[in-house]
C-alpha cells in the first residue's frame, strides 16, 4: 500500500474512532434518539449535491433504511448514551464481525471452518467476561444494546451483498433519508428535552453533531469508498481493526475510561475471534478469486 493510502486508511481509523468520543459528547446535552435525527438531518443536507435516484432496490433500501438507520442507530447511540464508559463499547460493537459470519452461513449458505466457529465463540465469551466489570455491570444494559445494535448491523451487510447496483454514498443518503422521520417520531415519543436541549447546547455539543456526521459518515465513508477502488476488501479489512484501539486511547484520555482486568481480558478475546474471522474470511475469499479466475 501506497504511503499517502496507508495515511489515509489511518485517517479513516481516526475519524470513525473519534465518532465513539463526538457522540458521548453530543449525547451529555441531547437525547440520544435526538441526537441519531440531528446526525441524520445533516448527513442529508450535506450528501443531496452528489447522490442519485436509484432504480430497483427502493423495497431493500425501505428495509436497510429502518433496520441501519433506525434499529441499529437507536440502540447504539442509547448505549453508549448510559455507557460510564467509551472502550467497552467500541469493543463490542466489534460483535458485528461474528454476527455476519453467522448471518452469512444462514442466510448466504456459507461455510465456516473450526477456526472461525471456535472465533466466533471466543468473540461472544469475550463480551461476557466483559459485563463482569464491575464499572460495566452496574450498567450491563449499555453492551448489550450495543450487541444487539451489531446484529442488526450483520443483518443489514447480509442485505446490502444483494443490491451490487447501489453506491456506498447513495445508501448512506437513502438509510439516513429514510430513517429520519421515523427516528425523529421515536424520539418525541420516548424522549422529552428536545427543544431545551437545541437552546442550551454549545459549540462544543453542536460540533459533536457536526462531527458524526460530517466527519465520521461524509469523509470517513468516503475516503473508505475511494481506498476499496484501489485495493481489494483482504488488504483493507484488516486496518479497520484499529478502530476500537484508537477508540479506547481516545476514552482514557479525552474521557477518562477506566482500563480493568476484565476489560482486557475481555477486550482480547472480542478482538482475537474478530481478527481470525477477518483473516480467514480474506483468505477464503482470495481462494475463491483464484479459482475462479
Amino acid at each position: 500500500m501506497k504511503n499517502k493510502d496507508l495515511a489515509l486508511i489511518l485517517l479513516v481509523n481516526f475519524l470513525w474512532a473519534s465518532n465513539f468520543l463526538a457522540a458521548k459528547i453530543g449525547m451529555e446535552e441531547f437525547p440520544p434518539l435526538f441526537f441519531t435525527a440531528l446526525r441524520f438531518s445533516m448527513v442529508i443536507v450535506v450528501m443531496v449535491p452528489f447522490i442519485s435516484i436509484p432504480h430497483g432496490y427502493w423495497r431493500k433500501l425501505l428495509i436497510v433504511g429502518l433496520m441501519m438507520g433506525v434499529l441499529h442507530y437507536s440502540l447504539m447511540f442509547w448505549g453508549l448514551s448510559i455507557a460510564p464508559d467509551i472502550s467497552p463499547v467500541a469493543i463490542v460493537n466489534q460483535t458485528f464481525v461474528p454476527f455476519s459470519a453467522l448471518m452469512a452461513v444462514i442466510f448466504l449458505k456459507e461455510r465456516l471452518g473450526w477456526r472461525r466457529w471456535t472465533a466466533i465463540v471466543m468473540a461472544f465469551a469475550g463480551v461476557m467476561v466483559i459485563g463482569f466489570d464491575p464499572i460495566i455491570f452496574s450498567s450491563f444494559l449499555s453492551p448489550a444494546l450495543v450487541a444487539i445494535a451489531s446484529f442488526f448491523l450483520s443483518v443489514n451487510l447480509v442485505i446490502v451483498r444483494t443490491m451490487p447496483g447501489i453506491g456506498a454514498l447513495n445508501l448512506t443518503f437513502w438509510t439516513a433519508t429514510i430513517a429520519f422521520i421515523p427516528i425523529l417520531g421515536l424520539s418525541f415519543i420516548f424522549e422529552s428535552g428536545q427543544i431545551s436541549a437545541l437552546q442550551s447546547a454549545g459549540w462544543e455539543e453542536w460540533s459533536a453533531v457536526a462531527f458524526s456526521a460530517i466527519g465520521a459518515t461524509v469523509i470517513g465513508h468516503g475516503l473508505g469508498n475511494y481506498l476499496i477502488k484501489f485495493y481489494p476488501v483482504s488488504t483493507i479489512a484488516p486496518y479497520y481493526l484499529l478502530v476500537p484501539v484508537f477508540a479506547i486511547i481516545l476514552g482514557v484520555v479525552f474521557w477518562g475510561d477506566q482500563i480493568t482486568l476484565e476489560l482486557v481480558i475481555g477486550g482480547a478475546m472480542v478482538m482475537g475471534g474478530v481478527t481470525i474471522i477477518t483473516f480467514r474470511s480474506n483468505q477464503r475469499r482470495a481462494v475463491e478469486g483464484i479459482n475462479g479466475g
